[in-house]
């Protein structure tokens, strides 16, 4: 009986742990003269796919696996040691400064700046966008978590809903931990879907 209260208590940690992710680090301990490698695998033996910066900041990682880091670089995805990037205190979505979203067919993109704009592009509205005045993430309690942001321009109201879930924005090889929906009510309202990821 202990046995298995044990190794309930010891998945409801590595649950609780992992929950915490996606979320911004900064690498940290690395030679100015130096780049902190990314690899095809969570492991020193896989090869070398791409690499960060000695001072790159509010890099996301989107999962973990032991002491490796799962991150987006350029047109790929790969595992970094977490030994090299130190948690950022601004670094979950409940208080990331800046939230990314975009999607294709159509393709579009959202600006988030909690509690104080959001700015929405789609093929219509590109040049400039559509501009709201928001407020912060607010946490919606259920089993699979999700995050709430409201705002308004005057005429039209936003609502975003972010869920911590596998996304695939279909244009990349990237991995993306936040799948979001964007829906614009009001003249000329409309409904977009895709990924986010955490950024500064």
């Amino acid at each position: 009986m202990l046995r298995c209260l044990c190794a309930v208590l010891l998945l409801g940690t590595a649950a609780a742990a992992q929950s915490e992710y996606p979320r911004l680090h900064d690498v940290a301990g690395v030679a100015a003269d130096d780049v902190l490698n990314v690899r095809a695998g969570p492991g020193a033996s896989h090869p070398v796919v791409g690499e960060l910066a000695h001072d790159a900041r509010a890099v996301e990682v989107i999962r973990v696996e032991g002491n490796w880091g799962l991150v987006n670089v350029p047109e790929t995805v790969g595992w970094t040691s977490m030994r090299y990037l130190a948690p950022r205190v601004d670094g979950g979505i409940g208080n990331a400064p800046r939230l990314i979203c975009g999607g294709t067919e159509p393709f579009w993109d959202i600006d988030i700046r909690q509690g104080q704009s959001a700015t929405v592009k789609t093929p219509v509205n590109y040049e400039f966008g559509d501009i709201f005045t928001v407020g912060l993430l607010q946490r919606a309690y259920n089993p699979l978590e999700k995050w709430v942001l409201q705002g308004a321009d005057g005429a039209r109201d936003l609502s975003v809903v972010v869920a911590r879930s596998y996304c695939d924005n279909g244009m990349s090889d990237n991995e993306y931990g936040f799948d979001a929906t964007v829906i614009v009510t009001g003249p000329e309202g409309y409904v977009l879907s895709g990924c986010c990821h955490l950024s500064e």
